[in-house]
Parts: C-alpha cells; sequence; structure tokens
C-alpha cells in the first residue's frame, strides 16, 4: 500500500531541515563521562502519537530506573489518551502530553517550556533519532546533559551521542543502547522486554471481569495489517475444533460495537492501563501487528501475533511466553495448530 502524499511530504521536509539544521547550528559535544551521582531528575522525550511507539520505550524506562533508583522521571509523549499507560509505572514521575492541537495555543505551549524549565533536569533521553519532533523539543528544553543517537547529516542538539545502532534490530531494544552512555553498561544487560509494570492492586480490581480460562482476540489493525473477520471466524472455530474447552473474548476497539459473533463475549475499555490489567488476566491474547498487541506483551500476558506485510524482527513481541507468526502461504487450520501447540509448550514456564 502506497504511503499518504501528506506523510510523504512531512517526512521529506523533516530530512530537509535536519540537514539544513545540521550544517547552520553546531552542537558541542561534552566529551567528559556523565558523573551518575549528579543524576536527580530525568526526563525521557518520546514525542509520539501511537500506542506501539510509547511501548517501546518502556525497557529504556525500566534500565534508568535500574540505573539510578534514586531519580525522579518525567516523560514526555504526543497523545494524551496514551498517558495512562506508563503514568502508573512505579519509577515514572509526571506524563506531559503534547498533542498537535497544542501548536494552536502558543501560551500553552510557554506556560508547558516554564514548567519544564523550573524542573531543572539533569539528564534529557532522546532514544528517537529521526523524530523532528523530539530533536525540535531536545533543542528547546534545558538540561544539564543530553543523551542521545547521532547520525550524519541529522541535527542532534545534544551532549552525549553515539552512532544509530544497526546491531539491534528490535525498535523497542535500540534505545536500550544509549545505557552505555549512562554507565557503560551494555544494552543486554537489561530487561529484553517490555512492560508496563502493573501492579498486583490494579489486577485484582477487575479480576471479576475476565472469566477463567479466557483467550483474547483483538481484529483491528491499520491498513494492510488488518486481517478481516472471516478470516478470524475461521480460525476461531479452527482453534475450538482442536480443543472445544477454549473461551474467546472479543477485545473491541471503543468505537466497535459489533462481535466477531453473536453473543460471543467482549470486552471494551477505554483507559489503556485498566484494558492493560484486564488483559493481563487472559490465558493468551491474539491480533495481528497492532498497538494492543505490544500492550498485551508489555501487560506480561502470552502474546501470539499474526504478521502479513511488516516484520517480527523489528516489530514481533518480545516476552519469554510470546510467539510471533509470519502468515504468509500458511492456511487458517496451520495457524490455529501452531498457535494451540505454542500454548500447550508454555504451560510448563513459571
Amino acid at each position: 500500500m502506497a504511503q499518504a502524499f501528506h506523510i510523504t511530504l512531512r517526512k521529506k521536509l523533516s530530512n530537509l531541515i535536519d540537514t539544513v539544521f545540521s550544517k547552520l547550528i553546531p552542537v558541542n559535544l561534552d566529551p567528559d563521562p556523565i558523573p551518575l551521582d549528579e543524576i536527580e531528575r530525568i526526563l525521557l522525550v518520546r514525542i509520539n502519537y501511537r500506542i506501539g511507539n510509547i511501548l517501546f520505550t518502556t525497557p529504556l524506562l525500566n534500565a534508568l530506573e535500574k540505573q539510578f533508583p534514586k531519580a525522579q522521571i518525567d516523560v514526555m509523549i504526543g497523545a494524551p489518551f496514551i498517558a495512562s499507560l506508563i503514568e502508573g509505572m512505579p519509577q515514572v514521575n509526571k506524563v506531559y502530553a503534547f498533542p498537535r492541537a497544542l501548536l494552536k495555543q502558543p501560551l500553552k505551549v510557554w506556560r508547558l517550556k516554564q514548567e519544564l524549565k523550573r524542573n531543572r533536569y539533569d539528564l534529557l533521553v532522546a532514544p528517537s533519532l529521526l523524530s523532528s519532533s523530539d530533536t525540535l523539543f531536545s533543542f528547546l528544553v534545558s538540561a544539564r546533559y543530553k543523551v542521545g543517537f547521532y547520525a550524519p547529516d541529522v541535527f542532534v542538539p545534544l551532549t552525549h551521542t553515539m552512532p544509530f545502532t544497526q546491531e539491534i534490530a528490535h525498535e523497542a531494544l535500540k534505545p536500550l543502547a544509549l545505557m552505555s552512555l549512562l554507565g557503560g553498561k551494555a544494552y543486554d544487560a537489561f530487561d529484553q522486554y517490555m512492560d508496563i509494570r502493573l501492579s498486583e492492586e490494579e489486577k485484582e480490581r477487575v479480576k471479576d471481569t475476565i472469566p477463567a480460562q479466557s483467550i483474547g482476540i483483538f481484529r483491528d489493525a491499520r491498513n494492510e495489517k488488518k486481517i478481516d473477520a472471516v478470516w478470524w471466524l475461521s480460525f476461531v472455530k479452527a482453534i475450538q475444533a482442536i480443543d472445544s474447552s477454549v473461551t474467546f473474548i472479543d477485545i473491541l476497539d471503543p468505537n466497535t460495537t459489533t462481535t466477531l459473533y453473536e453473543g460471543m463475549p467482549s470486552i471494551s475499555e477505554k483507559n489503556l492501563r485498566t484494558l492493560a490489567a484486564k488483559i493481563s488476566l487472559l490465558d493468551a491474547f491474539i491480533c495481528g501487528d497492532t498497538g494492543p498487541m505490544h500492550l498485551a506483551s508489555a501487560s506480561r500476558t502470552p502474546t501470539i501475533a499474526l504478521f502479513k506485510t511488516t516484520s517480527p524482527s523489528l516489530y514481533g513481541t518480545l516476552g519469554e511466553k510470546d510467539l510471533s507468526l509470519v502468515m504468509k502461504d500458511k492456511s487458517v487450520e496451520q495457524i490455529a495448530q501452531e498457535v494451540m501447540a505454542h500454548l500447550k509448550s508454555i504451560r510448563g514456564l513459571s
């Protein structure tokens, strides 16, 4: 599927601005290591509007907590509705949102900038190299030390950088490479999975909403990633032909009211962290390549991801009990058999 013209234009304009700024505004890198014992306030910047991309910051957030256990960590994201996902993480002090509409309200932007200035950040971490929003924000916000990736002809208003890594394939794990600038540890010294750190209290509050021994499915996805309802219905029947005791729950997008079939149990929840708590009580979660896939995996639920077009090596699930399946040239029955074999195999895992 061809990329929308406005997206292509925005990317080209962003690349042009990057190149011009990198030539006009020299960046003076600090040659000295960052004094770790001076880091008390941290700001992680990821101004993005998709669930998956914000969840991709959780390995880095958990690594920062491990490296700086006494530091306060704030996070800057794009869409306010995603904030609940990481507000409940124990190390996160405050989540700021910068929706696109805020650009039309210069007074609110100025107030936000003043609040961030008063926070007196010791460390700003910008894990996305090619985000023009993150770059501009990192340039405008004050912090003693600013850490991120570097690449030729890319404007990086930072004090400490490292070359953009090609060694790490998965987009959620790439940011962990920056930890080498914050204590010298290699990226694989930290947890290699997403985790929003749900508490037992959060799970307890929703336990009565999920029937025992249930498997959730989520059928929506963007563009060509979406799997049609006919396939899903055939898949459910194929699973139940293998094991008739399996109960499916349709996890519905808040804008969807129709279940896969009449009488099918369903969940619809707008608060993403509450939804995550409910998903965490499922025996498994099955979906295409979409934000809720990463939400389920970050909730530590066994997640089976079905890939039609994108690469699991870049965007697949990362949990110990997860499975990424490429659908190409496989029948519904073959995929159902692989899913059931996987679920059977993980029962012995703690």
